[in-house]
């Protein structure tokens, strides 16, 4: 073989490795993941939701979706609660839930391709966020895509936490049902505002307060909400859901409902 005919055919070989690992990621069903939230301390959060142009959104998104779980506590604490001595002076479970699902928001691991997450998150008793003016599917669909959406718990007694994305504010709910449970939650306004039903460990049960972690009983008694978001879409040729990547956002405290 002559030395033009090897280098035509190193050339041809190479544009072709090229061209394979080129149709590969193409085809690869990804969605980029949320970005970690702006949080100072445990009232309020800032999350930059990704637009149609990051990978993966203009084929496939269909929405985002924000699970929580709410820990009962004897601690009243402040400022931005982001360590594991925090977490665990919080509630163990609380901490316990955090390391478990860290390993899922590892944005530095490439072959972390996640699967199932409402199972997931539906499994460590996590529950898929509610409004109480909107369906969520719908709010965090695609309008929703390169909004800034705000989550504020007002440390003001009584006041309502809510959801702010394009110009409207709408009024977090508890869920009251899941993938494998439905509940009859207390108080059931459902409401993210501590109340003696909500922060009572008796109600802490599959059939009353599921989303609620347990604790040893304490007075006075506090509440706190871990709240994760991931994008959901869906794989137009096997016509599986797929996900990014979820993010946490951070750890709230709950306002006395009085």
């Amino acid at each position: 073989m002559n030395k033009n005919r090897l280098i035509k055919n190193l050339i041809f070989l190479f544009i072709s490795i090229c061209c394979l690992l080129s149709c590969g990621l193409d085809d690869f069903p990804y969605i980029d993941y949320i970005a970690d939230s702006a949080m100072s301390d445990n009232t309020s959060a800032r999350i930059w939701l990704p637009s149609s142009s990051n990978d993966g959104y203009s084929s496939y998104f269909v929405r985002f979706e924000i699970y929580y779980r709410i820990y009962i506590s004897g601690e009243q604490l402040s400022g931005e609660i982001n360590t594991s001595t925090l977490r665990s002076q919080i509630n163990s479970s609380l901490n316990n839930d955090f390391e478990s699902l860290k390993g899922l928001t590892d944005k530095t691991n490439t072959s972390n391709i996640p699967t199932n997450l409402d199972t997931t998150f539906s499994n460590r008793r996590f529950f898929k966020l509610t409004l109480e003016e909107s369906n969520i599917d719908n709010v965090l669909g695609g309008s929703s895509l390169g909004q800034t959406m705000d989550i504020r718990f007002s440390p003001i007694n009584g006041e309502i936490p809510v959801l702010l994305l394009n110009g409207s504010t709408y009024t977090l709910r508890r869920a009251n049902s899941g993938l494998t449970v439905n509940f009859n939650p207390r108080p059931e306004d459902r409401y993210f505002l501590n109340h003696q039903d909500l922060n009572n460990t008796a109600n802490a049960t599959n059939e009353i307060n599921a989303d609620v972690a347990t604790n040893t009983p304490t007075t006075p008694a506090f509440t706190y909400v871990s709240m994760y978001i991931f994008a959901a879409g869906r794989n137009p040729e096997s016509f599986t859901t797929i996900y990014s990547l979820p993010t946490h956002i951070g750890v709230f405290r709950l306002a006395e409902a009085f």
